[in-house]
């Protein structure tokens, strides 16, 4: 009950004690780093191969395949 009366006395300094608070937990929330989002960047290859008139099962019997053993014997690639 003393706290609220304090406060309610002193409406000024609860106010400025307030926007205090609340400027600091925005400019913590602001400069905490997020997991969310990490900053780490991944290195991609996104190969796309087109043909015209060939079926699925020729299209990765003939060109997926070969393509992907080729891929593969790269050095530092794991997937």
């Amino acid at each position: 009950m003393q706290i609220i009366n304090a406060a309610l006395s002193r409406s000024r300094t609860s106010i400025l004690f307030l926007i205090v608070i609340l400027v600091a937990g925005m400019t913590t929330y602001i400069n905490t780093p997020k997991e969310a989002e990490p900053d780490i960047e991944i290195p991609n290859i996104y190969i796309s191969i087109t043909h015209e008139g060939i079926s699925p099962e020729d299209s990765e019997r003939l060109l997926i395949r070969p393509i992907e053993q080729e891929i593969r014997s790269i050095a530092g690639i794991k997937q």
